[in-house]
């Protein structure tokens, strides 16, 4: 599982950081990477792609629409109320659905994982 390598937007409980880490996984918060209030444009996106970072965020209008080119991968939760280790669980399931990370389109929806 380390390949995969995550970047929690604002709107996704900071925990959820610190359950896949339990697990594994590598998780970091935009709070804790970058700033509270960073810019989805000119902060979050260049940051996951410069450190090869999914972003896991509920800003469907920002993240849902973005050509490959613009990103490392981008997993969107719409169910934004989830409990951060249900969230957390669901990204570990979505992770073992995948024989590797190369096999990963660039883009998921984490709801139906639920």
């Amino acid at each position: 599982m380390s390949e995969w390598r995550f970047l929690l937007d604002e709107n996704v409980d900071p925990k959820t950081a610190t359950y896949l880490e339990k697990e594994g996984m590598y998780a970091e918060h935009v709070r804790d990477a970058l700033w509270q209030g960073a810019d989805d444009e000119t902060d979050v996106l260049p940051y996951a792609v410069e450190h090869d970072l999914i972003v896991l965020t509920s800003d469907v209008k920002d993240f849902s629409d973005l050509v490959p080119a613009e990103h490392a991968g981008v997993v969107i939760l719409y169910d934004d109320t989830m409990p951060a280790y249900d969230v957390a669980s669901d990204v570990i399931a979505m992770v073992d659905a995948y024989p590797g990370r190369d096999s990963f389109s660039g883009y998921e929806e984490l709801d139906p994982w639920v």
